[in-house]
Parts: C-alpha cells; structure tokens; sequence
C-alpha cells in the first residue's frame, strides 16, 4: 500500500455495507429495466446503460468531474480512445461520454473516425492515486473515502488522410 492509500481514511464499515447494498439493488434494478425494454429499442437501452452506470458509482460513494477542452468534440464519426484500464474506468467513460466508442490506446479504429483521447485518473482527499493504488474491487472501492474518477477530454485529432488507423491512433 502506498502513501496515498494510507493517508486515504476509509469509511467506516457500516458505510462499506451500505454501499456494497446500494451496489446490488443498483444492479438487479439495472438488469430488470434492461429485461423490460422493447427488443428494439437501442435508444433506451443506451440510456439504462448510462444511467446504470451513474447509479453504481454513486451507490458507491464515487464522483466522476470531468475537464472538458476549449474546442468540443465533434458530434458524430468520433471514438474515443482512452489510457484507463478496468471496470471503474469503464464507468466513469459511459456517463462521461455517453453513446461514443470508447476503445485502448492499442487497438485499430475506424477509418475516418474523429479521435477524442481521453485521460482517466484518480485521486481521494490525500491526493492521485498510482496505477497500482486504483481499486480493483468493488469493496475496495466502498471503503475509500472521496474517491474521485477525472476524465480528462483533450482536444480531438482529425484523421489523417492515407494514414493508417494505428498511426493515428499513436498521434
């Protein structure tokens, strides 16, 4: 454990439970609304999606800010591509940037596809967390106090005519 998690308190464990019940009712509500949606309805599964995203966070006791760049993204024929890694990640980009692709550093994209990088990072009342101080664990997750996820969206990158995907996905 390293100087941050240390410095970071946890919650007590009352608290550690509660979340952890918030978590499941947020799940099985989740998969319920999903069940009860029309077969077609794409448009509203992407909003349970992005809503049951928002709600485990929360029930977790987890805040999500997002810096926004100067110049916004383009509407549509983007992906977003990001550093993160893991669960917690994954949900912080589907309330942050709702309806986009989001994809790793090292996999191809789409041709002609707008690039919208993003960076993820971490951090409680004690400061950012490394790479291995990020939970992996929902209860790891519920015992931290001011868990806080930045999604950091840097300005977007036209794609490069006669470029390969990889290379631009490198840029």
């Amino acid at each position: 454990m390293t100087v941050a998690r240390e410095l970071s308190s946890h919650v007590p464990t009352a608290i550690q439970r509660r979340r952890r019940l918030r978590l499941a009712r947020t799940l099985v509500g989740g998969s319920v609304r999903r069940a009860l949606l029309p077969p077609g309805s794409a448009r509203g599964r992407e909003r349970v999606q992005v809503c049951r995203a928002a709600n485990m966070l929360s029930a977790l006791g987890v805040r999500v800010e997002v810096v926004g760049g100067a110049v916004p993204w383009p509407r549509s024929e983007r992906v977003v591509v990001s550093d993160h890694t893991g669960w917690l990640g994954d949900l912080a980009l589907s309330t942050a940037v709702p309806r986009t692709p989001v994809i790793s550093r090292a996999r191809a994209l789409p041709a002609g596809a707008v690039v919208c990088p993003v960076v993820v990072r971490y951090r409680t009342a004690a400061g950012y967390l490394g790479r291995d101080d990020v939970p992996q664990t929902p209860a790891e997750v519920a015992a931290m106090r001011d868990l806080v996820v930045e999604v950091h969206r840097l300005p977007a990158l036209e794609p490069v005519p006669g470029a390969s995907s990889l290379v631009t996905a490198a840029a």
